[in-house]
């Protein structure tokens, strides 16, 4: 897996945006009208991100491959788990004034990966096997092991990894089929329907009904660039 999964621009108006967990942490520039970036590391999402933005605002973003650390992040694993300004390690601290435009600070952001030590290659494995249902353990570590390196490496344990998995295939499901609700609920391992419905609303804030109402919206956003290649067609950033 690459250290970069896809690099990303978007403008939002006034108001509130929502964001659905997908596995990844980006650096992501924060650039308001007549203002200086607000440069950070997002944190990993354990449930939808609430973005306000006081005006319009466009955002250029670096998607990270899971596992990527940076060197203030090595003694720290749990700062994985929360947004941190990456302003005091810029290369240069004057790359990103404010005559600054999106190309040039989505460069720099670029240059920020460079500093980071990448995930062992099993990680990217185990991801894998999570996001295709692959039946082959990805190391040969033990269970203990495998949950202290992952929280290590990733800032999160495998459960939290195989929960997102599991809300994100079930949604593309829901989102893409008119297969019943019950039936892709025992498809995807939940105990039952309304076990599917709380697993649904705690990850992305919404019913399963929602996602299929916004089918189209909803399949977009669950097969864009995450922390888990699918066997279905990607919608790129």
């Amino acid at each position: 897996m690459d250290d970069v999964l896809c690099s990303w621009k978007v403008c939002l108006p006034q108001g509130r945006s929502l964001v659905w967990p997908d596995g990844c942490r980006d650096l992501i520039a924060i650039i308001p009208k007549n203002k200086a970036p607000e440069l950070i590391c997002s944190g990993l999402d354990a449930s939808p991100r609430i973005v306000t933005c006081p005006e319009e605002t466009c955002f250029v973003g670096i998607r990270l491959a899971p596992g990527l650390t940076f060197p203030w992040e090595k003694d720290a694993p749990g700062s994985k788990c929360r947004d941190q300004s990456i302003s005091p390690y810029l290369p240069d601290p004057h790359s990103c004034g404010f005559e600054a435009d999106p190309d040039a600070i989505g460069r720099v952001l670029l240059q920020m990966v460079s500093l980071a030590n990448p995930a062992p290659r099993w990680i990217a494995d185990y991801l894998t096997e999570l996001g295709t249902e692959g039946k082959k353990r990805a190391t040969a570590f033990s269970p203990r092991s495998i949950r202290r390196q992952m929280v290590q490496f990733t800032g999160a344990s495998p459960s939290y990894w195989k929960g997102l998995a599991r809300a994100r295939k079930a949604g593309y499901a829901i989102a893409s089929s008119d297969i019943p609700l019950a039936h892709i609920a025992a498809d995807h391992g939940f105990s039952d329907q309304a076990h599917l419905n709380r697993e649904i609303r705690r990850w992305f804030g919404c019913t399963p009904n929602m996602l299929r109402v916004n089918g189209e919206l909803s399949a977009a956003r669950l097969t864009a660039p995450d922390a888990f290649p699918h066997p279905q067609s990607r919608i790129y950033c």
